[in-house]
This record gives C-alpha cells, structure tokens and sequence, in this order.
C-alpha cells in the first residue's frame, strides 16, 4: 500500500502543477513514483490472469482526477493507441462517511451497465478502445484520484475481437 500512498501524493502534486482538463476529468503525465511502481509489480501478469490476453508491461500511463461535486465522465472509448487492455488502479477516494451516493467507474457491457466502487489499492482490467467507460458524478465532499495503464498485447499477430478482454463482470 505504500506505493499507492507514494503515487496519489505524486498524483496530486503533478495534477495540481501541470493538470489539464481533459474530457469533464483532471489528467497529468505520471511519473518516478509510477514508473517504480510499474516497474516493481508485475502489471502484465496482472492483465494476462484477468483477461487471458498476454501483454506487455504498461507503455503508457496518466494520472486521472476528479475533484469538485458534480464533475462526471461521460461514456467514451479510448483512443486505440492507449493499448489493447487497461487497468485503472485507484489511488485515493476520500467520501463523506453519510453520503448516500458515491462515484463509481462505470462500463457498458453485453449485460448492461456495471458500477466499480474503487477505493485505493483496487483496480479494474478492460479494453477501453472497445467497453463504453466513464464515471458517475461526484458528491458533495468527495474526490478520486487514479492511474490507468496502457498495455499492448505481445503478439500482434494472434489479436482478433475473440481475445480481447471482456467488460469486467
């Protein structure tokens, strides 16, 4: 947990210098505490376990932040360049203890919509080029800060729409 710790205080100082407003969210490049992290756990296996799809470990990363009551993702597809999978792992999500509703990450799947309630440490494996994703509004007194990786699959040549990762169930 500590370098989950180590990236959302890296997350918030690079959002807070350099942020740009990106679709409704708050984006920042990632940086050493991320490219550590990425490169002491064994993202790929993650992926691969989750989707059955072998890929590469992560070529691309941002940090991602919603900070302000209201403040949405509409459904989107990822650019494809981003990677055949993604995993966005949350780094912080501070709510308010009585709140009735809370953000959640959200997907459109063959069997309708899922909700993921992230809190830190957990994370949500798909293809974002392909799943609608987006997020809930905020509530009062909430944020969420998290990462998302890109990964490539190692085999090009054996990628068809059969082996691509599902909308996570």
């Amino acid at each position: 947990m500590e370098l989950i710790t180590t990236m959302a205080q890296e997350a918030e100082k690079v959002l807070a210098a350099d942020g740009y407003l990106h679709n409704g969210k708050w984006n920042a490049a990632v940086g050493d505490a991320a490219n550590r992290f990425a490169g002491q756990v064994d993202l790929a296996s993650t992926v691969a376990r989750s989707t059955g799809l072998e890929v590469e470990q992560p070529h691309t990363g941002v940090y991602i932040a919603y900070l302000e009551e209201g403040q949405f993702l509409d459904f989107h597809v990822a650019e494809f360049g981003f990677g055949e999978a993604n995993l966005i792992l949350c780094l912080k999500h501070e709510r308010l203890p009585a709140a009735p509703i809370v953000s959640t990450t959200v997907f459109i799947g063959a069997d309708g919509y899922l909700e993921c309630d992230l809190t830190p440490g957990d994370c949500v494996v798909f293809d974002g080029a392909i799943t609608p994703h987006g997020r809930t509004p905020l509530s009062a007194g909430e944020s969420v800060t998290l990462i998302s990786f890109g990964f490539r699959a190692r085999d090009q040549a054996t990628l068809s729409a059969t082996h691509l990762p599902a909308a996570p169930r």
